[in-house]
């Protein structure tokens, strides 16, 4: 025998068998790693079927719940107009009884006629807090978004508010104004409410100047950069009344709070509180920027 021929004969079975083993490895790494693949599949479906169940089990719950919260509101609102009819109505007579009791019979008594006249503009202030508070409730109902014309429902309060601007002698500039998809009676509850405010906190001395101006910004932000064809707009209504202290921005948007003395200035401390709800609704933020005896600035972002 060729001794070279042998040895290389020899090198080549040695060579095969390494390589079928190293295959019998591969397969049998292979085999497992199928095996595990398959446990992992079969255990995928498994919690998948149990997500699913879970998820219909969840979404019947939600239902249910809306149901029972839809059904809850409707007792709610007729529970509301229920309770404001049976509170407006002895308020309405107290203020009627004290009307005719100070015209026919204490005309020739001052200190009488004063204590009347007490209790009449109580009771109308106990009126207006009831109407507050019916609007305030008012706003958790569902109502329809539309596109709404905003320099359309902006002039129209103006309008509304005719004989207080006469009367103060107050100058109002309305820059052009977007129209956005919103609920239009909400959005002109919430511009009577800023306007309003501003007209009612007019310092003495003073000219009212309001001003309500308008621009698209790219975002959701009260410093967001303006942009011709942003998604969102910011609104600012302004005026030069009496102000107050910039670290109470929070406290004048919580409903029955206010920051000026109410001898001085009616009101029950519902009116910004109505006006962020309207604008949390809208899916909006508003904030104030003011200080004392140098008026107030107004910042609403709303999406258009």
């Amino acid at each position: 025998a060729d001794p070279d021929l042998l040895i290389l004969k020899v090198k080549t079975f040695l060579k095969l068998s390494e390589q079928k083993n190293e295959l019998k490895q591969m397969r049998d790494i292979l085999a497992a790693e199928v095996e595990i693949r398959k446990k992992a599949q079969q255990e995928l479906a498994r919690h998948n079927e149990l997500l699913e169940e879970k998820i219909a089990e969840r979404t019947a719950e939600l239902t249910a719940k809306n149901e029972e919260l839809e059904f809850r509101n409707h007792e709610l609102q007729q529970f509301t107009w229920v309770v404001s009819h049976d509170l407006k109505e002895p308020v309405r007579k107290i203020t009627l009884f004290n009307k005719i009791i100070q015209e026919r019979y204490l005309i020739d008594d001052e200190k009488a006629m004063h204590y009347c006249e007490r209790t009449i503009l109580a009771s109308q202030r106990m009126m207006k807090l009831i109407d507050d508070l019916i609007n305030y409730a008012r706003l958790s109902s569902n109502t329809e978004f539309r596109q709404t014309n905003l320099d359309e429902v902006v002039n129209e309060v103006v309008s509304d508010f005719d004989f207080l601007i006469e009367e103060s002698n107050a100058k109002i500039h309305i820059g052009p104004l977007p129209r956005i998809r919103a609920i239009e009676s909400q959005v002109r509850q919430l511009f009577q409410n800023l306007i309003g405010n501003s007209l009612k906190f007019i310092r003495p001395g003073t000219l009212p100047q309001i001003e309500v101006k308008s621009e698209l910004v790219e975002s959701r932000d009260f410093d967001a950069a303006a942009s011709p064809n942003g998604k969102f707009c910011r609104i600012t209504v302004s005026d030069n009344g009496i102000g107050f202290e910039q670290k109470y921005v929070e406290k004048v948007f919580v409903i029955f709070q206010s920051l000026n003395d109410k001898k001085s200035y009616e009101g029950t401390g519902i009116g910004l509180a109505i006006a962020k709800k309207i604008i949390e609704m809208h899916n909006g933020i508003i904030t104030a920027y003011s200080k004392v005896g140098e008026g107030t600035r107004f910042v609403l972002v709303l999406p258009v």
